[in-house]
């Protein structure tokens, strides 16, 4: 009996192992779960993170960039406004030329007028029609009787354009014809006023002086580009000169305009 006793108490104890082996095992399930959880939530958080940094590259390469546009238009205002007009009129006429530094946008003769001639080709009309729309939609800014009519956020230190002088120039190569060369540099300045401006909206435009903002001159042979000889036939050009009106430098106001300007 005494054996049989002890047979049954061991048998007793069985149920107590196997409850032991089942917590054990769920707790072993729970920190698997636990763990894999955490792996989760790392991989999540590292994600994150890289996404965060490149976000915040991103932003600083964007604000750089906006700072040196900033310190470009206060520093060379001219040239900052030149480059913004003639980048314009570029998209429709792929020739031109910018030159910031002067003031001049220039458009070259062979796609205004046959050679010897001050009548607009047919093809040049609505090319220059079309960068009349391209000027009417930037020029405004810069304009003293247009300006506080805009949101102008592309010109944020409120330079404004004195005058355009629209110049016609042409080589040395005499020429057969009334008044030679200087009559048809001026004709060619008129024949292009008077289809960018003449009938639009800029005609209009005033500057502070409440003065017509576009005039035009005539200069024949006077003015070649600067490095090739009078003769060649790229001095047949009319240009855009862009004169700004004076302004004194305003210390106080500057760092309230970088932030406008950094803030678009």
């Amino acid at each position: 009996m005494a054996w049989h006793g002890y047979h049954r108490n061991h048998n007793a104890d069985a149920p107590s192992t196997s409850t032991e082996q089942g917590y054990m095992g769920s707790t072993a399930d729970l920190m698997v779960g636990l763990l894999f959880i955490f792996i989760i939530m790392v991989a999540f958080l590292a994600h994150k993170r890289n996404t965060e940094t490149e976000a915040l590259a991103a932003e600083a390469k964007s604000l750089a960039a906006a700072a040196e546009e900033a310190r470009s238009a206060f520093s060379d205002p001219r040239g900052a406004v030149t480059s913004a007009i003639g980048e314009k009129i570029r998209q429709t006429l792929s020739t031109v030329s910018i030159d910031p530094a002067s003031g001049i946008i220039s458009l070259p003769e062979d796609v205004l007028f046959d050679l010897g001639s001050s009548t607009l080709k047919p093809s040049a009309i609505p090319k220059l029609i079309e960068v009349a729309e391209k000027l009417d939609s930037v020029l405004p800014c810069f304009v003293a009787n247009q300006k506080n009519l805009r949101d102008c956020r592309n010109n944020p230190y409120g330079h404004e354009i004195e005058t355009i002088f629209i110049e016609g120039h042409t080589d040395n190569v005499p020429m057969l014809r009334d008044g030679g060369n200087t009559k048809l540099s001026l004709d060619r300045a008129i024949s292009v006023s008077n289809t960018l401006v003449r009938g639009t909206k800029m005609v209009e435009y005033r500057n502070h002086q409440d003065l017509p903002l576009f005039s035009y001159s005539a200069y024949a042979d006077t003015r070649p580009i600067k490095g090739i000889e009078p003769s060649d036939g790229r001095n047949r050009r009319v240009d855009l000169r862009i004169v700004l009106a004076y302004r004194p430098y305003d210390e106080s106001g500057f760092l309230e305009k970088m932030g406008k300007y950094l803030s678009r």
